[in-house]
Formats: C-alpha cells, sequence, structure tokens
C-alpha cells in the first residue's frame, strides 16, 4: 500500500498527531484509510486537503467549524 503514515504527515505539516487525530474527528472530509494493521495512510489527495486545513486554521485563523464551513463551500463551487 502506498501513502502517507501519521508521522510523516505530521512532519511535514508542522504538528502533533493528536492535532491530526482531532482533525479527522471534527472534519469529516478527513478519513485516511488504514493498512493491515490499522495504521494510517493518507493520499496525496488527503494530504493537500491537510495542507489547506492547516492554512485556514492558522495563517487565516478560522475556527474549525469556520474551516467545515469554507470547504463545504469550496466543495459546492460557492466560492
Amino acid at each position: 500500500m502506498t501513502g502517507y503514515r501519521i508521522g510523516r504527515v505530521c512532519d511535514l505539516l508542522g504538528i502533533k498527531p493528536h492535532i491530526l487525530r482531532y482533525w479527522e474527528r471534527e472534519l469529516e472530509l478527513l478519513s485516511p484509510r488504514k493498512d493491515q494493521t490499522g495504521k494510517r495512510l493518507y493520499s496525496r489527495s488527503e494530504l493537500n486537503l491537510l495542507f489547506r486545513i492547516r492554512h485556514l486554521l492558522y495563517d487565516k485563523k478560522y475556527t474549525l467549524a469556520g474551516v467545515r464551513e469554507r470547504l463545504w463551500d469550496e466543495i459546492n463551487g460557492k466560492e
């Protein structure tokens, strides 16, 4: 299986694993698949989405609820 494991993703994003797991619980758009041992594997598109989430939270100062709304608006073509 190919993909990025949680440790690598966290290194790339500059966040801790518990933060990433929290985002997964709060944002239904994030649902990485798991390998045979149950470890998360993130695709390239999920990694891009995570960079977008981090940008909205840390650079644009959105709340997590605001990020959720913004992402759904982007998906539905409202912005």
